[in-house]
């Protein structure tokens, strides 16, 4: 078999396509500790496939902005999809059946929305989790900034253009 040494755009490409993978890799983990990724075992009877991540900038009292995340998951369908209580990661919190179903009403998909619940822990929570799995770092700023929109198929990861490399030893 022959081989060849890529080209530096060639190098650069495969870079942003595993920087691709790994973060929806983390969308997915996000979504299957939340939401579970089969239809067979969930309430609401639909399978995840589409994660829509939007963090924006939301004034504080401070006249300072933090980052907020608005995070929409939808079937093929485009049906939403809500989270699904009775995943393990729901466990480590005490939840309040009407506290759920108010929640269950609210439809925007901002995080912070998770206070209906009852509990800051689980904002807290949640944050962190985004944090983890989706790299949103919750800071605060002088300054508004852009919205900035991330969107994952769950079910089809990014195509990868080169499986191996191979370097001299």
């Amino acid at each position: 078999m022959a081989y060849r040494q890529l080209t530096r755009d060639e190098i650069i490409q495969l870079g942003q396509e595993l920087d691709d993978l790994r973060h929806w890799e983390g969308a997915r983990d996000y979504v299957s500790a939340l939401y579970g990724l089969d239809s067979t075992y969930s309430p609401h009877g639909h399978r995840p496939h589409q994660i829509t991540i939007s963090i924006v900038s939301e004034p504080q009292q401070n006249y300072r902005f933090r980052d907020a995340a608005i995070i929409i998951v939808t079937d093929a369908e485009n049906n939403l999809i809500p989270y699904d209580f009775s995943r393990y990661w729901w466990s480590q919190f005490t939840l309040n059946k009407a506290a759920i179903e108010e929640f269950l009403r609210d439809t925007s998909g901002k995080l912070a929305h998770a206070r209906l619940l009852g509990d800051e822990a689980i904002l807290s929570a949640l944050e962190a989790l985004c944090t983890e799995k989706l790299g949103i770092e919750f800071m605060e700023y002088d300054r508004r900034h852009d919205p900035i929109t991330y969107t994952y198929i769950i079910d089809t990861p990014p195509s990868i253009s080169y499986t191996a490399v191979f370097v001299p030893e």
